[in-house]
């Protein structure tokens, strides 16, 4: 160990404040560097007037140092003289002195620190930024919601806002207003708000905005609050984009959204009905099996398709024979998601439907059904021997299906 080194800890140990503070006036800047770091271990209460001395030191590495020492040791009176730092002529120090305000705390750094949001350096600013998050003073969000044009700053802003929490609600759904594509970084910093944030982002469902309102469903989902279920619901109709977000939403929140959205399949426009249909299907909760098997036969090809869709995905014998039964639908698109959605529940009663639809003349219900069959067969090992009574074209279709199926799941 050097014997400067060795000096300084020796100094340390016996606790010899007036040694170390003597160490600070060395001409080695590194032995200087070391003392603050002692003293700032030492932590007793002459150390924080010794460090705050060390901010006007000739080399700006030895300032940086006393900086981060401040910062740790947390004293609120070194925050004027670390508030002054923020002018220094060398950018790491202004970094330094930035966040260790952070650090520390006290109310009476916001103020330099929204100054500090204009520096010359990048670094500089998102300190700042950092710091006025954790903080958390009101005064703060305009000037960071000031710095969101910013492309390098941006998501410091954002999470800074987030953790100053209910002030910046609202400045950041309008932020989103202004720059749609602050639509999902603003969802985040709105879940990180968390409890305080819910019902103005049940408001927010109501706004002209589309991105406003999937921002908000986004975050809500994230959330999981079972209050928001209706205002959910009734959003989802009206904007695709909007209404993945609420599907998303919805299926975080789970089973507390199953009987709000059977009532939606059962009374809703067809549009909302599309939607609760998709959503009860990413849910996948039992309970929506029987009101699903009812909408196939919904007079909107669409409804009927999405159920078929939404059987699909929650599986289950009960919804086989009504899926078989609508392979015989005038539809062809509809034919195509039951024979789908057979494939994905995979039981064996489908495959001599689902072998005559290959039959058919629509491409792609053939095409459909013949994936279902490969997926059959993946789950049950065998197809019961009916595709050998098939004629020749529809048993070179099963057996493609059956050789991508087995590829794929190789993979």
């Amino acid at each position: 160990m050097e014997s400067w080194a060795l000096n300084v800890w020796e100094v340390e140990r016996e606790r010899d404040m007036e040694g170390l503070g003597e160490m600070l006036g060395d001409s080695n800047w590194l032995i200087r560097c070391d003392a603050i770091q002692a003293l700032e271990r030492v932590g007793a209460n002459g150390s924080v007037e010794s460090v705050v001395k060390a901010l006007d030191d000739s080399s700006s590495l030895v300032r940086a140092q006393a900086a981060q020492a401040l910062g740790c040791m947390g004293d609120k009176r070194a925050v004027e003289s670390l508030a002054k730092a923020l002018g220094d002529s060398d950018a790491f120090v202004r970094a330094q002195a930035a966040r260790a305000l952070g650090g520390i705390g006290d109310e009476g750094a916001v103020e330099p620190l929204i100054q500090a949001l204009s520096d010359s350096d990048d670094c500089v600013r998102g300190r700042a930024t950092q710091s006025l998050g954790r903080i958390g003073d009101k005064r703060a969000v305009e000037p960071l919601i000031g710095l969101l044009p910013d492309n390098n700053m941006r998501i410091h802003g954002i999470h800074a806002l987030g953790m100053i929490g209910q002030p910046a609600i609202q400045p950041l759904l309008n932020a989103v207003a202004a720059s749609h594509s602050l639509c999902l970084p603003v969802a985040e910093a709105l879940r990180r708000i968390g409890e305080p944030a819910v019902e103005p982002l049940i408001r927010a469902l109501k706004d002209s905005d589309a991105y406003v309102r999937a921002s908000a469903a986004k975050a809500l989902g994230q959330l999981s609050r079972s209050l928001a279920i209706e205002p959910l619901i009734e959003v989802a109709a009206g904007n695709y984009a909007v209404c993945l977000y609420a599907t998303e939403a919805l299926k975080a929140i789970g089973e507390p959204a199953v009987e709000p959205l059977i009532r939606a399949l059962n009374d809703g426009d067809a549009y909302m009905q599309l939607c609760a249909a998709e959503m009860l299907g990413r849910i996948g909760d039992e309970r929506a099996v029987e009101p699903l098997v009812k909408a196939l036969n919904d007079s909107d090809v669409f409804v009927s398709a999405r159920a078929a869709q939404a059987l699909g995905r929650i599986g289950g014998n009960r919804a086989v024979e009504p899926l078989i039964e609508v392979l015989s639908n005038n539809d062809d698109f509809v034919r195509a998601q039951a024979a789908e959605a057979l494939g994905r529940i995979g039981d064996n009663r489908a495959v001599r439907p689902l072998i005559e639809a290959i039959s058919g003349k629509d491409g792609q219900v053939a095409e459909n059904a013949a994936s279902a069959l490969g997926r059959i067969s993946t789950s049950s090992g065998e197809l019961s021997g009916e595709e050998e009574t098939a004629d020749g074209d529809v048993r070179w279709k099963i057996e493609h299906a059956l050789w991508v199926t087995n590829l794929t799941e190789s993979r």
